[in-house]
């Protein structure tokens, strides 16, 4: 979707999405199949090198092992956990940061930086139109190719309940949906959902326990 002359002044919301093997924590994200989520604004001249990384899993210690394995990782510290969701701080020292290092400096604000499926996937509210140019020449100066998702004139709902989903997520709970799965009585199980998917049965039950708890977070929680 293209952005029009007559609203080049107003805030844009943009999403894309990609995956190179320059970025942070490409070693660790090609390892490990467990959605992974980056909490940061990156500031230039205070550090974009050092993040807030959650990572899905149950066994912590060795996801911590796996960060500080990473090439592009300094350093990584295990901060704690609410159910199988393991937060950890990360210092980058080398690698294409996942947002331009100087959004803060640029008036983005960074919704979501969320990896799935193989791919990033990051939300941000750009100032301007004229601010896309400057986002998009960061992955462009380093050779990264993205695929623009979404792209118009920000709303409020951009902010909303559906940005807490990651993509599979969102998919595994509309077509759960769809199929009667909340109806009562049930219209179709975890294991026919899982064939529609191409998952696992335990992967459609983490997924809709997961997005229905980051709904409620999103919703509920004062």
């Amino acid at each position: 979707m293209t952005v029009g002359r007559g609203t080049a002044s107003r805030p844009i919301y943009l999403e894309i999405r990609f995956e190179d093997p320059q970025l942070v924590l490409s070693s660790f994200t090609a390892t490990h199949s467990a959605p992974v989520e980056l909490e940061f604004q990156p500031t230039e001249g205070l550090g974009w090198d050092c993040a807030f990384v959650v990572v899905e899993g149950s066994n912590p210690e060795a996801l911590l092992d796996a960060l500080k394995s990473d090439p592009t990782v300094t350093d990584a510290a295990y901060l704690g956990s609410i159910g199988d969701d393991n937060r950890y701080r990360v210092h980058f020292e080398s690698g294409v940061p996942l947002v331009p290092p100087s959004t803060t400096e640029m008036g983005v604000r960074v919704i979501s930086v969320q990896h799935e499926d193989g791919a990033w996937n990051v939300q941000m509210h750009l100032p301007a139109h004229s601010t896309l140019h400057r986002v998009q020449s960061h992955y462009h100066d380093h050779d990264i190719t993205f695929r623009v998702k979404r792209l118009h004139v920000a709303r409020d709902t951009d902010v909303g309940a559906e940005t807490m989903l990651l993509p599979g997520h969102r998919e595994v709970l509309l077509v759960a949906y769809r199929n009667g799965y909340f109806n009562v009585p049930r219209k179709i199980s975890q294991g026919e959902l899982a064939k529609r998917l191409g998952i696992s049965k335990s992967g459609v039950s983490q997924r809709i326990r997961r997005a229905v708890g980051r709904l409620v977070k999103a919703t509920l929680s004062p």
